[in-house]
């Protein structure tokens, strides 16, 4: 996860092409999707880490962002390819709506 996610940070579209490492991811992760979807849960739970320290959503996101540029980046690259992954984000801009308007409130 840590080589991929360095190598996002510089080209996110080859960092998921997986080229070589498809044996290991599969013994790992059960398939390259997996490896993904291993990699959106990491990013909902440092951010809903970040919100239950009662810091703004967005700028909780932000921030996550900001410290970790190459999984937002591998992210966004794994979203252009997996529905699942897609859905998981669509959870987690639920997730920074809700946190969002309890801060409001």
């Amino acid at each position: 996860m840590a080589n991929l996610i360095s190598q996002a940070a510089e080209n996110p579209e080859a960092a998921i092409d997986f080229n070589g490492s498809t044996a290991e991811v599969q013994r790992l992760f059960g398939s390259e999707e997996g490896l993904l979807l291993s990699l959106q849960h990491r990013w909902i739970t440092a951010l809903t880490a970040r919100l239950d320290d009662d810091v703004p959503a967005e700028h909780a996101r932000a921030e996550l962002a900001a410290r970790e540029p190459g999984l937002r980046a591998v992210l966004d690259a794994a979203a252009r390819r997996s529905v699942r992954v897609r859905s998981l984000q669509r959870d987690e801009q639920q997730i920074v709506a809700t946190f969002g308007e309890q801060t409001v409130a």
